[in-house]
């Protein structure tokens, strides 16, 4: 069906997203400078726009909003105020009383239709509560992407009473009970003619058509470059966090294999980066006096001494012992290019792939990667700077390629991996041709060491997901890693100038993840 309203369209398959998706997408939204307070309103005007023109005109009929407390409600609340600015006879039905509602911007629509006159407020339990007799239309704005368990207490009164009404029934982004990603539905989930999901259509709604009627999509204001550009949505929505039962081990053990007799600061910044993005044990293969000084300075490090001071196919079978356990695997920082310790990453990484553990190359492990010619597969990072790109694309340096973005795409096919190409501007893309942008940074972060905290993050957050049970997602993974060390930066650079060093951007890591927000007006 073609609505021919502006701003909405049938939702397709080939479109939808994931819950964790929309919510990346829409705190980058407020990055790029659209506050959720507009899209809300975007949000339940082209609810009022799709009854309206389902009903043939609103005037004068009678429109019942169930609405939650949380985004969802807001979203009703806002379709309310405009439904009855078109004339219609509107009521609202809470689920809660007002004091209990805790979106914010839900709560300054609900204060803007307590002061009307034109909507009636119908608070739980009150006389008349949940009755819809003679409505033309009910909406129902309850739980949205909130569903967690059985409909409970009055959430399931509601949804009873909708699924009772006569009249139109319209769900505002996804029907209550129905799981947004799954499409599984609980018992008393509502059954709509119409859902009319925001911005683009999730993925459980198409396994749910018995739930959620006709599937419409609505323009809310968000911009497409909120799915392209990282930003602190990213950070909030894609790094997961402990559950309630969780137990060492539980949130992710990651190995890293770097650093040699030169090179001893690498493997430090790295592992201590995926400690601090919360994965619960850093297995670290390095020489012996590299791995027990981590060791000593960071309680989630638990050392692994090479057999001597560089990686040589010795230590691969303690290695692969290491793998069984791991979420996760990095390799390369420090390593030196010795032909014996290329020849080993090679080895590791085809075995980690094998074994379907995520896997972050970068710095010397790159140079193994770049002197063979097999395709990866599997959920591999490549994190090379622009020299380092060349050598994997097997072009010349001396090769004008000022267009990054096509590089990395190049790189990406060519080893089926997603490549974290680093820059003033970083282009992460994947096998696909699917990519985005991050523009976090500063100049100052040239220093050494930056790049190594940022393959830990991207590790980190890999070998999390992984552990708890999630799709390792290796190009987001990577663009949030990206953000995230680029933010970092950005912060320390505020307060300590040129001064700043790569173990800095290990104190602001923390901050960004309990504010992903932080310093965004």
């Amino acid at each position: 069906m073609t609505t021919g309203i502006p701003g909405l369209r049938p939702g397709r398959l080939e479109e939808a997203i994931s819950v964790e998706d929309m919510r990346a997408y829409e705190l980058n939204g407020v990055y790029l400078g659209v506050p959720l307070l507009l899209m809300m309103e975007n949000a339940g005007r082209s609810v009022a726009d799709y009854v309206e023109y389902r009903l043939g005109g609103v005037k004068g009929k009678k429109i019942v909003v169930f609405a939650g407390k949380g985004g969802n409600g807001g979203d009703g609340f806002v379709a309310a105020r405009h439904l009855a600015a078109r004339g219609a006879i509107v009521e609202v039905h809470l689920a809660y009383p007002p004091s209990e509602v805790e979106h914010p911007d839900a709560r300054l629509n609900l204060e803007a239709l307590q002061r009307l006159d034109s909507v009636r407020l119908v608070k739980p339990f009150a006389k008349g509560w949940l009755e819809t007799k003679s409505a033309d239309a009910v909406i129902d704005a309850l739980l949205g992407t909130g569903v967690k368990g059985a409909l409970r207490g009055s959430i399931r009164e509601a949804a009873r009473a909708y699924n009772e009404a006569g009249g139109l029934r319209v769900s505002v982004d996804v029907p209550t009970g129905v799981d947004p990603d799954t499409g599984n539905a609980v018992e008393g989930a509502v059954r709509s003619d119409a859902t009319v999901t925001m911005h683009k259509p999730k993925k459980g709604l198409f396994q749910a058509r018995h739930y959620t009627g006709e599937i419409i999509v609505a323009e809310i204001g968000l911009p497409r470059d909120a799915e392209v550009i990282t930003g602190p949505g990213d950070v909030a929505a894609r790094i997961p966090g402990r559950p309630r039962d969780a137990h060492k081990g539980s949130a992710g053990r990651l190995l890293v294999v770097a650093g040699s007799r030169y090179y001893v600061g690498a493997p430090l910044l790295a592992s201590m980066a995926a400690a601090r993005v919360g994965v619960d044990l850093v297995f670290l293969a390095s020489t012996r006096e590299i791995a027990f000084e981590a060791a000593s300075q960071c309680s989630t490090i638990v050392p692994r001494p090479f057999h001597s001071e560089t990686l040589t196919s010795r230590d691969l079978q303690e290695l692969s012992k290491l793998l069984d356990k791991a979420h996760g695997l990095l390799v390369g920082p420090g390593l030196g290019d010795e032909q014996e310790t290329l020849e080993a990453v090679v080895s590791l990484v085809h075995e980690a792939v094998e074994k379907k553990i995520p896997v972050v190359v970068d710095a010397d492990g790159l140079k193994a990667i770049a002197k063979t010619s097999g395709r990866l597969s599997g959920s591999v990072v490549l994190t090379p700077h622009r020299g380092e790109a060349k050598r994997l694309a097997g072009v010349s340096d001396s090769d004008d390629h000022s267009d990054w973005r096509r590089l990395a795409r190049m790189i990406a096919e060519k080893y089926d991996a997603v490549v974290l190409l680093k820059g003033p501007t970083d282009y992460i893309c994947d096998a696909k041709g699917r990519c985005r942008e991050n523009r976090s940074g500063v100049p100052a972060m040239s220093v050494g060491g930056t790049g190594d905290v940022l393959s830990g993050l991207v590790a980190g957050i890999l070998a999390k997901r992984k552990a708890l049970g999630k799709d390792p997602d290796p190009l987001n993974s990577a663009a949030t890693g990206a953000f995230l060390n680029g933010r970092a930066g950005e912060l320390a650079y505020n307060d300590l100038g040129e001064s700043l060093t790569a173990r800095d951007l290990l104190t602001y890591i923390p901050v960004l993840l309990r504010d992903p927000l932080l310093g965004v007006k």
